[in-house]
């Protein structure tokens, strides 16, 4: 994240944007208002400490590399992302995916899911929760090979796993 303080004092994000977007907000004349629908174009924007934009810049390192998308739970909609590395998935709000609304999933690492950079592979594994995937019972302390689509059900909930990165596209790390 690159702020920048624009000449009227306002601070922006300049790998997103050419210039000041309030700026550009007085200028068009156009009143900025929250949700409670009061004026916000007076308001300063925030600028993070610094712990905030090392939190940020740690969370980029690891990139997006697809997706888990509940389809039957009491989350049926709800989307979650899957990183880079080790995906931890339980209730718990320490985990990566958090299914806090599933009573039949684990507090704690009901199954991880991993994406290995270097080989272009996903695989879940669990150490002793139940684990199905496209309805095949998957044994605790194996590794499974996820396919984009497979159908992964934890307790009662069902999520739907979808692939982003894979042998069609890799982040490059260099």
């Amino acid at each position: 994240m690159n702020l920048v303080k624009c000449k009227n004092g306002h601070y922006y994000n300049a790998d997103k944007l050419k210039s000041c977007p309030h700026c550009a907000g007085i200028q068009a004349d156009i009143s900025v208002k929250d949700i409670t629908g009061k004026d916000q174009s007076g308001i300063d924007t925030f600028v993070p400490d610094n712990d905030m934009q090392n939190t940020y810049i740690q969370s980029n390192k690891r990139r997006l590399t697809g997706w888990l998308v509940c389809i039957n739970g009491n989350m049926e909609g709800d989307c979650f992302t899957l990183y880079s590395g080790e995906n931890h998935i339980g209730r718990d709000t320490s985990m990566d995916v958090i299914l806090f609304k599933e009573s039949t999933v684990s507090r704690c690492n009901h199954a991880i899911i991993t994406y290995d950079d270097i080989y272009a592979h996903f695989s879940l594994q669990t150490d002793t929760s139940t684990v199905y995937i496209n309805d095949k019972f998957v044994e605790p302390k194996h590794f499974v090979t996820l396919k984009s689509h497979d159908i992964i059900r934890l307790g009662d909930c069902e999520l739907s796993f979808v692939a982003f990165c894979g042998k069609h596209f890799q982040w490059d790390y260099s």
